[in-house]
């Protein structure tokens, strides 16, 4: 499987903007700047869309694992928090923290957490990184159809 993404970027480093557009067409010149994961500004940036394709990555990942462990849930949500900092004058991603959160029963919580803790380490998006990535599981309450 092959993916593919092209970025053009206009202007200079600090007063320019690029566009961003994946093969699959369903990115199509996206708008970002280095500069869009501090202010207000109508686009995103390089490690916003980073961010972003290790929580995808992780939920997907994390689905997987809850079905092979007997899980079921009817949704995954993991948000993804990137630390981008100035570290002797160039930028680094220093780290990044995943919460994953399902609503599956309190009984299953552990089995959930070792899911969650296998999918993170099965991840391409997260192998390929050389940051640390922690990790954290949240329950969300189980919404029962008598009780609703």
């Amino acid at each position: 499987m092959i993916r593919s993404a092209v970025a053009i970027w206009r202007g200079g480093p600090a007063a320019g903007e690029g566009s961003v557009t994946t093969s699959s067409g369903v990115i199509t010149n996206a708008l970002y700047s280095f500069g869009s994961g501090t202010g207000n500004e109508p686009c995103t940036s390089p490690s916003e869309m980073l961010a972003a394709a290790v929580a995808s990555c992780a939920s997907l990942m994390v689905t997987q694992e809850m079905a092979k462990a007997g899980l079921r849930e009817e949704s995954v949500r993991t948000e993804a928090v990137l630390t981008l900092a100035e570290k002797r004058g160039r930028w680094e991603i220093t780290d990044i923290h995943l919460t994953v959160t399902s609503s599956v029963p309190e009984s299953d919580a552990e089995k959930f957490a070792h899911a969650a803790k296998i999918a993170k380490s099965r991840c391409p998006i997260s192998r390929a990184l050389k940051v640390p990535i922690k990790l954290t599981t949240r329950l969300q309450p189980v919404m029962h159809p008598a009780a609703a």
